[in-house]
């Protein structure tokens, strides 16, 4: 990389102006020498909140720190990094595989965790989510290759953060959810037959001990001198007393009453006597 190559002032990594010269180069060269490369974009995690909470000034602390560490961890090893843009980086591990390259994000993300971000005298942790992309194995030119290391850092985020995504580890991650899912779903539906065939036992339970007693048409009426109403069938009436079945919610029984306290005997059917 030449020395002229635009350069960012905050973090002195180069600039995207810069990378896709040297991505061509790094590309013509694998070719030729029939060798391969990989390259990884870095986004660091919930960035923006720490701009919105605190401030740009602040970002821009978090931004030199993030440069600082990731310049410790790769710069030592021959890396090249970029600054893509706002809180992303771009790495190039030059004739490493994707696995190599792995590695040496989780020794930046080791890095990140045991050595917080300081400012006014409290600590912060920064994280990252990284997509990896090898040459020529997931793309063949500089636009698929950053394409594509974008699409596995954003899968990245999109679940849970802190972590690696290989490019052509997508499709398997995928399925891996979906199966996932599909437990769970599983899950949930055994649950709720489990649940609904308890609830249908206690309910069959009750239904089978309850005795269900209905009510018959045209009852007789036996109303009391103290205000009581019983609704039933007169069995009998001998002398001054008068048997009488009662039906109540559900269930019934025998009474019998002295005709001193009944007032009144309204019949449902044909009163007593009286010619069919």
């Amino acid at each position: 990389m030449p020395e002229q190559a635009p350069r960012d002032c905050l973090t002195g990594f180069f600039l995207r102006q810069a990378l896709e010269p040297f991505l061509e180069g790094v590309i013509t060269e694998a070719q030729l020498r029939e060798k391969h490369f990989s390259l990884g974009l870095i986004d660091l995690d919930h960035f923006k909140k720490f701009n919105d909470k605190f401030g740009h000034p602040f970002g821009d602390e978090i931004l030199k720190y993030a440069a600082s560490t990731l310049k410790l961890t790769f710069f030592e090893q021959g890396y090249q990094i970029f600054r893509y843009g706002g809180d992303e980086f771009i790495v190039v591990f030059v004739d490493k595989t994707p696995k190599e390259a792995v590695r040496s994000v989780r020794q930046c993300m080791y890095n990140l965790l045991h050595r917080p971000f300081l400012m006014a005298n409290k600590f912060y942790k920064v994280g990252l989510s990284c997509g990896i992309v090898s040459f020529p194995g997931d793309a063949k030119t500089k636009e698929e290759l950053i394409k594509r290391a974008d699409e596995a850092m954003y899968f990245a985020k999109r679940h849970g953060r802190n972590r690696i995504v290989l490019y052509n580890r997508i499709k398997l991650l995928k399925l891996q959810l979906f199966f996932v899912f599909l437990f769970f779903l599983f899950l949930l539906g055994f649950i709720g037959l489990f649940v609904y065939q308890r609830s249908f036992k206690v309910i069959q339970n009750k239904m089978r001990s309850l005795r269900i007693i209905p009510k018959p048409k045209d009852l007789d009426t036996v109303i009391l001198k103290n205000g009581g109403v019983f609704e039933g069938r007169i069995l009998s009436e001998i002398g001054d007393k008068v048997v009488v079945t009662v039906y109540f919610d559900k269930e019934e029984g025998s009474m019998l009453f002295d005709r001193s306290e009944i007032a009144q005997i309204k019949y449902g059917q044909k009163e007593p006597g009286e010619n069919k």
